[in-house]
């Protein structure tokens, strides 16, 4: 067969596989399907076949509802699980904040209270209705008027079990990302699909959210059921074909070896009329050894600087942007990346993760619009007040009376000066010039954080020059949802990723799978010896060993460039 027959063929059989879903009088759809096999085209196609009826689509990432909704057209409402939740609970029952951090927060008030309580959102996740953990936790939930991402969907589940009629009929429902649901949002769409026509989507292949009590095997248990009619979509339009063959060649390496048990085989090609041109280009996957990891970001300074103009362009297209460049990896190696390539790479963002749940800057937020939020209070109570004062305000509050009556008065009369400064400002009435003095005699060292709030809104964003890469790095996990036209996967050893080669986790396996299938041209697997030079050595010493994964890629696939040292990477 020539290509172009190829070609014609793929053509063929992409257009029956969307035209078997659209055509399908099923009123239950579930897609399995690989990275960048056009799952939001579909849901598009979908919808527009139910346009001008009451059409619901959401995902687990918020990164797609962006996406999502474009591809939609408005023709759907489009949300987040828990953005959803909320909308859903305030037309009920009002106002109340999603407070990312309210587990953390109920976490530190159980042990202020000497309660022995712990592990609040798998107890929601897991759907352990009878624990103390859940009761105490609604109960603190409603004296801060604010919900966590969790106790948001166990919230509105309790309620439609009891009211069913709380959720409006649908045309057509669109759930996507499937396999990084948990228990309790599995019998969220139960409950959902009584409602109306429903597509579920996943990929067992990307599962990466364990530690949020998500597991594939929902995916899996409802493939085998004979309840959802069964569709496929195995065109990627996304990845190069050597991308493709090494996501297949891994995938295949793993389950012989006795990983990914229960997996749901599925076809995965390259689409050669969207990715003939970069496949061509970019013919292999580049694997290098950096020696140390400090030479990690010399090795990506070079390869940014190599890429084509034609690159950079393309993932500045509007409607279409991308990172030029993606780098992910765990954040020891992401922040010393930043920090080289910030000197010479002004379009880079990274946000890593704060150490701490949350802080003086979530206090104010809430009690500038409303000085006497008790969820403001309590954070500045932990924040002000010793470990004893604590616990007798926490104390105290079971009563349920307010928390700005509870407080010392000293405490009230500075902060509520905080509090008028800080509306000055948002009134522009004053400048931030004009409080920071006061600022600094009434809170001291936490003076900047709420300047830097509270200039926010003056901040506009910085202007994109097209002729320059765009840099994005990110977590395994934090990856998801997105994709770039360079991909640099860092760590890529044994004690990184994976963790231990003796001892693969598949979710370890479905992180890196996802890190692959992020490339639209091409693809670095860097490793390293070291992450600092061996003091008093001479010569190199390994330290770490190559990880399986690499192995497992097939070596035809495999561009091969050995140990780097500094001295290579000038």
């Amino acid at each position: 067969m020539t290509r172009e027959e190829l070609r014609q063929r793929q053509r063929e059989r992409r257009a029956k596989c969307v035209q078997a879903i659209l055509d399908s009088p099923a009123k239950k759809k579930l897609i399995v399907a690989g990275a960048g096999t056009g799952k939001t085209y579909t849901f598009g196609r979908l919808i527009e076949q139910r346009k001008g009826g009451n059409n619901l689509a959401m995902t687990f990432i918020r990164k797609l509802v962006v996406d999502m909704d474009i591809a939609l057209k408005g023709n759907a409402e489009v949300k987040t699980f828990h953005a959803y939740c909320k909308k859903t609970l305030h037309g009920k029952h009002g106002g109340f904040e999603l407070v990312s951090f309210l587990p953390e927060l109920v976490d530190r008030d159980a042990t202020l209270l000497n309660k022995n309580l712990a592990n609040f959102p798998a107890k929601f996740q897991m759907l352990e209705e009878q624990s103390s953990e859940i009761e105490f936790y609604l109960r603190r939930s409603d004296y801060y008027n604010a919900v966590g991402f969790d106790d948001a969907v166990y919230r509105l589940l309790k309620e439609i079990r009891t009211t069913p009629g709380i959720l409006p009929e649908f045309d057509q429902i669109v759930i996507d990302e499937f396999q990084d649901f948990n228990p309790m949002e599995v019998a969220f769409i139960e409950e959902l699909s009584k409602r109306g026509d429903i597509l579920i989507v996943g990929d067992d292949d990307q599962a990466v959210y364990n530690d949020r009590s998500a597991s594939p095997l929902h995916l899996r248990t409802l493939y085998a059921s004979s309840e959802f009619e069964k569709f496929e979509l195995p065109f990627c339009s996304r990845c190069t074909e050597v991308v493709v063959e090494a996501t297949k060649g891994l995938i295949q390496r793993a389950t012989l070896c006795g990983y990914l048990k229960g997996r749901i085989s599925k076809n995965y090609e390259c689409f050669l009329d969207d990715k003939a041109s970069d496949s061509e280009r970019y013919p292999k996957i580049i694997v290098a050894n950096c020696t140390t990891g400090k030479n990690v970001p010399k090795y990506i300074h070079l390869e940014i600087a190599n890429i084509h103009p034609s690159d950079i362009a393309e993932s500045h297209v509007e409607g279409k942007k991308y990172p030029t460049v993606l780098v992910v990896g765990k954040a020891h190696y992401l922040r010393e990346i930043e920090k080289q390539l910030r000197r010479s790479h002004p379009q880079i963002a990274y946000s890593p993760t704060s150490s701490e749940a949350y802080g003086i800057v979530d206090a104010y937020r809430n009690l500038i619009p409303n000085e006497k939020s008790n969820l403001g209070w309590r954070i500045l109570v932990e924040l002000f007040l010793d470990q004893a004062t604590q616990h007798k305000v926490l104390e105290d509050s079971l009563s349920g009376r307010p928390m700005i009556d509870l407080v010392p008065s000293d405490l009230v009369v500075q902060q509520m000066r905080v509090i008028e400064l800080a509306r000055s400002v948002r009134s522009k009435s004053s400048s931030t010039e004009d409080v920071e003095g006061e600022l600094r005699d009434l809170i001291g060292d936490l003076t900047s954080p709420v300047l830097n709030l509270l200039s926010e809104a003056e901040t506009p964003a910085p202007a994109i020059d097209k002729k320059l890469s765009t840099i994005l790095l990110t977590s395994f996990k934090g990856c998801k949802g997105l994709s770039a036209g360079h991909v640099f996967i860092v760590g890529v050893h044994d004690g990184c990723m994976p963790k231990d080669n003796g001892h693969v986790y598949d979710v370890e396996i479905s992180q890196f799978v996802v890190a692959l299938t992020r490339t639209r041209k091409q693809c670095h697997i860097l490793s390293n010896d070291w992450l600092v030079a061996p003091r008093g050595k001479k010569g190199w010493i390994p330290r770490f060993e190559t990880s399986l994964f690499v192995d497992w890629i097939p070596k035809e696939l495999v561009e091969n460039r050995g140990q780097l040292r500094a001295q290579d990477l000038k």
